[in-house]
């Protein structure tokens, strides 16, 4: 081979590309993300650093130079396909071949997540041609034969959705869940819109197609900005529209809108459930009752057996008389008053009690009106509510008043129904404390005593 002819051949394959070897575009296939330009192919003038920017809001010089750049491409892969040809037209067949196979493998692809770009409608078109939704008032059974006289393999229930893959005569042969057989196709709607279809039949959920996109707070990209949600990431959809769907953004518990150029529609529709499906079920939801019942069976049990517990250790038993006088009564009346002045006899005698079992207690002092006004013993004693009754107490003359000063007086005598116990508060502070769990604990109306 003569020297020219060599560097002929050897220029050639550097400005046009051998075949076997594919050309690389320089921007990104996905129009919701920037170009990224070539070196080769952009003068001076446009080689400027990429602007990072999130889907939906993207440049308009960006896109200018992307319209420019597929343009380009498109030519190179002109040129390129014509001199394959030209070369070797067997390489030519096997690439066409290979191009092929990719495009069915691209579109099969699709129909497992619905494209919300420009190709998607008939894509979507196709996924649903199939599908049938159950109109029976409960449920249609799926036979294993076109008859009625046929085994029963399972149920479609009402809104239910199955995959047509027959029709004879009368009946469908269909396939949803793990169920495949015949259903009466007076039980089955075909033909519904794609939109009514999985609007009002599937729940539908969105999966991120690109690196970041910006959540609106309407469904316009001069709308605020709530948040950016990332790739592959599945969210609830609230709502389709046009251009714009609706979704939950679920840790933040809040609605916005995304472009839906960016996103895979996610759609999930109701199977049916086959016989031993339905049978498992069902032993689930028994196992489950059984459980709730022997739940509410042994609550009860415990209930009744605090309840005799309770009962049996605030019974009123007889003690020693306390000596008193009048101004210990009154206060000692006044205190039951401001502490529980809406509660029961007994709720009253209790308290009283624990005032004097702290006069028999080494712990605390040993005289009525120590104990009641020691530092940090008696809220009422320093809130000015003891005071208040205090100076009311001639006056005393309701039902309730005068029980607190039957209660007090019973206490002094002798009465007592909380054994030795010390402390008493509030119910419900009283639990949150953990009180509650105290072995000696008793509840008698609001108060908890230990």
């Amino acid at each position: 081979m003569s020297l020219a002819v060599f560097l002929s051949v050897f220029c050639l394959s550097i400005i046009f590309n051998l075949p076997g070897k594919i050309l690389i575009p320089w921007f990104s296939a996905n129009k919701a993300e920037h170009p990224i330009a070539s070196p080769n192919n952009l003068s001076e003038a446009t080689r400027e650093p990429s602007v990072v920017t999130t889907a939906d809001n993207l440049p308009l010089s960006k896109e200018s130079y992307k319209l420019e750049e597929e343009k380009d491409y498109e030519q190179l892969i002109s040129d390129n396909q014509v001199i394959g040809i030209n070369e070797d037209s067997t390489q030519s067949e096997s690439n066409e071949s290979d191009l092929t196979v990719n495009r069915a493998e691209t579109e099969e692809e699709s129909f497992t997540t619905s494209s919300l770009g420009t190709s998607g409608p008939s894509k979507i078109e196709a996924k649903y041609a199939n599908i049938g939704i159950a109109v029976a008032n409960t449920y249609v059974n799926i036979r294993e034969e076109a008859s009625t006289d046929s085994d029963i393999l399972g149920k479609l229930y009402k809104n239910a959705a199955a995959e047509i893959l027959e029709n004879d005569g009368d009946w469908y042969l269909i396939e949803s869940g793990s169920v495949k057989g015949y259903v009466s196709s007076d039980y089955i709607k075909t033909g519904i819109p794609d939109n009514e279809l999985i609007t009002k039949y599937a729940q539908l959920s969105i999966q991120v197609t690109v690196d970041g996109l910006n959540v609106r707070k309407e469904p316009d990209t001069e709308s605020d900005r709530i948040t950016v949600i990332y790739k592959n990431e599945i969210y609830p959809v609230i709502k389709l529209q046009e251009d714009w769907i609706e979704i939950e953004i679920t840790d933040e518990e809040e609605t916005g809108y995304i472009s839906s150029d960016h996103a895979d529609l996610i759609t999930k529709f109701e199977n049916a459930i086959s016989k031993e499906e339905e049978q498992e079920l069902a032993r689930l939801a028994l196992e489950k009752e059984q459980k709730i019942q022997q739940q509410a069976k042994e609550k009860e049990q415990k209930r009744k057996q605090e309840e005799e517990r309770v009962k049996k250790e605030t019974e009123i038993k007889q003690r020693e008389e306390t000596s008193y006088s009048d101004e210990d009564l009154k206060l000692l009346a006044c205190l039951v008053h401001a502490e529980a002045g809406s509660q029961s006899y007994e709720g009253k005698l209790a308290v009283a009690n624990v005032v004097l079992n702290r006069v028999k207690s080494s712990k605390y002092p040993n005289t009525i009106k120590n104990v009641i006004y020691q530092r940090g013993q008696f809220s009422v004693a320093s809130s000015g509510s003891l005071k208040k009754q205090l100076n009311n107490y001639s006056n005393y003359k309701s039902n309730s008043q005068l029980l607190s000063i039957k209660a007090a007086k019973a206490a002094l005598e002798g009465d007592n129904n909380i054994g030795n116990r010390l402390y008493f508060n509030s119910y419900k502070a009283a639990v949150a404390k953990g009180y509650d769990k105290k072995a000696n604990s008793v509840k008698l109306e609001n108060h908890l005593f230990w």
